[in-house]
C-alpha cells in the first residue's frame, strides 16, 4: 500500500487492506479534530474575556464555559466527521445526512460512555476498590496519575472503539458495492 493510498485509500484495495488502512486514518483523523477542539476554545477564550455569571439552584457560575465548550464540540463535530468523511471511510453520502448521523452518534456515546459508564466506573472503583477519584496511584515525572484519569483513559479506550464502530457500521456504511468489495467502477458495471 502506498502513502497515497493510505491516507486516500483507493478502489484496487482489498477489504482486508481497507479495514486495515481505516483503521491506521482514524488515530490521525482524531489527532487533527482534537487540536481543532483545542484551537477553538482557544480563539473564544480569547474572544470572550469577561464572565457571564449566573447562579443556578444557588451555585455561582460562568456561562460563558458552557459557550465556549459549546462552540468548541461544534466545531470538534464538524471537523471529526469531515476528517473521517475524507480520509478515514472515504463516503460519498449526503453530507447533511451523514453529519446529522454522525452528531447524533457522538451525542449517544457522549451520555452512554463520557456520562454514564464514567460514572459507574468511578462509582465501582470507589465501591469495590476503595478507591477515591483523587487517590494518587502513582506518578509519572512528578505527574501524579489519580483513579480518576485511568478511569478516563479506560472510558476513553470504549469511547474511541464505539465512536469508530458507529461511524463504520451506521454513519459512514458503504452503499456503494465497490467499496464494500474493493472493486473498481468499472468492474461492478461489468
Amino acid at each position: 500500500m502506498t502513502a497515497r493510498e493510505l491516507f486516500f485509500g483507493s478502489d484496487t484495495l482489498t477489504p482486508k487492506q481497507e479495514n486495515i488502512r481505516q483503521l491506521v486514518m482514524y488515530p490521525f483523523a482524531g489527532i487533527f479534530t482534537a487540536l481543532a477542539n483545542f484551537l477553538s476554545f482557544v480563539i473564544i477564550d480569547f474572544i470572550l474575556k469577561d464572565p457571564v455569571m449566573i447562579h443556578p439552584f444557588g451555585f455561582e457560575y460562568d456561562l460563558t464555559l458552557v459557550i465556549k465548550q459549546f462552540v468548541s464540540w461544534v466545531v470538534t463535530i464538524v471537523t471529526a466527521h469531515s476528517t473521517n468523511r475524507i480520509f478515514v471511510f472515504r463516503s460519498h453520502g449526503n453530507y447533511f445526512l451523514e453529519l446529522l448521523g454522525f452528531a447524533a452518534a457522538r451525542l449517544f456515546t457522549f451520555a452512554t460512555i463520557e456520562v454514564l459508564l464514567f460514572s459507574l466506573m468511578v462509582r465501582w472503583s470507589n465501591t469495590f476498590l476503595g478507591l477515591d477519584q483523587h487517590d494518587v496511584l502513582f506518578s509519572i515525572i512528578g505527574f501524579d496519575i489519580t483513579c480518576i484519569y485511568i478511569v478516563k483513559i479506560v472510558s476513553n479506550i470504549v469511547l474511541i472503539s464505539v465512536n469508530f464502530i458507529m461511524s463504520k457500521w451506521i454513519v459512514f456504511r458503504a452503499k456503494n458495492p465497490s467499496r464494500r468489495k474493493g472493486k473498481t467502477a468499472e468492474d461492478v458495471t461489468d
